[in-house]
């Protein structure tokens, strides 16, 4: 079976897409409390959609700075109302040393302080990610290779058009 990636949301700072039943999101820059409020209604949808567990891989580049207030509190929402719903959570904090520790005390604090039914895993590398997700993905779909390249097919597109239209 061949999964194309389904882009939900593309400007300078960040993609978000689908590939099968993983939700992915990639953040190059500033993290906004819409764009956050905007990925946790697709997420609620695509959760939502199909029988079979979903999953996430949120991967969060070295530019992309901390989150702000709001922000934090909608990705507070993604991972207590949306994650608890998914069978495996995965966030790559890319650029490691201090910035790594950053990205996964924010993490940290978001999933010790709201309880959740589903676990969350912080790693360094998108390919320790696709191995994580790996056993929840579709039968057939190409395993942790194809992951790897859905996710990488998204990167590439940061910054190069506009949004696709709005889905109702």
């Amino acid at each position: 079976m061949i999964l194309s990636v389904d882009v939900r949301a593309l400007d300078d700072a960040h993609v978000v897409g689908t590939w099968g039943r993983t939700f992915i999101q990639i953040w190059r820059g500033v993290a906004t409390a819409k764009a956050s409020a905007d990925i946790n209604r697709f997420a609620t949808e695509f959760v939502a959609a199909d029988a079979f567990p979903a999953t996430s891989l949120f991967i969060v580049e070295p530019r992309s700075p901390a989150p702000e207030d709001e922000t934090r509190k909608n990705f507070a929402t993604f991972s207590r109302d949306i994650v608890a719903k998914m069978s495996l959570a995965v966030i790559v904090s890319e650029g490691g040393g201090f910035r790594g520790a950053l990205v996964r005390a924010v993490g940290v604090t978001l999933t010790t302080m709201i309880p959740h039914r589903s676990h969350f895993k912080f790693v360094n590398d998108i390919d320790v990610a696709a191995q994580l997700i790996k056993p929840h993905l579709l039968p057939g779909s190409g395993g942790a290779e194809a992951l790897i390249r859905a996710a990488e097919e998204l990167r590439a597109k940061i910054g190069t058009k506009a949004p696709p239209p709005a889905r109702r």
